[in-house]
């Protein structure tokens, strides 16, 4: 199975520009920024995630967040990020794979947030062999 993990420091300020750039509202609990919902998408940025490095055109798929509780700036995230699921089809574009991805973040041993990603990479299966 693919799978690849990474500390993450959430800082007030990368919360804060992942909301300005989402034209998103700041909420604070605590004298704390809680981050938006969707912002585990960008910790995909600071993953090295070699299963994808040659997967070519890639589209974006589909996305499901659940969450325990809240993101909030300060928290070292140990998070994990899996390929989960392959699946090849065959469509009006040819040949599509379907690549489902789940990342899993806690704080301090509790689970924070988990995010489902599908990826759909577009061309010949046969270029790209993935474990999973």
């Amino acid at each position: 199975m693919n799978r690849v993990q990474q500390q993450l420091y959430v800082t007030s300020e990368w919360i804060s520009q992942y909301a300005q750039s989402l034209d998103a509202p700041l909420q604070i609990v605590d004298g704390k920024y809680i981050a938006p919902s969707t912002m585990p998408i960008v910790f995909w940025q600071e993953f090295d995630i070699p299963w994808l490095k040659e997967a070519g055109v890639l589209i974006h798929g589909t996305q499901d967040f659940t969450y325990e509780t809240p993101i909030i700036a300060e928290m070292v995230l140990d998070c994990e990020l899996t390929l989960t699921n392959v699946e090849k089809k065959v469509g009006k574009q040819g040949v599509l794979t379907f690549l489902t991805h789940t990342l899993v973040c806690k704080y301090n041993d509790d689970l924070i947030v988990t995010a489902e990603t599908v990826l759909i990479q577009v061309g010949d299966p046969h270029e790209k062999t993935y474990n999973s």
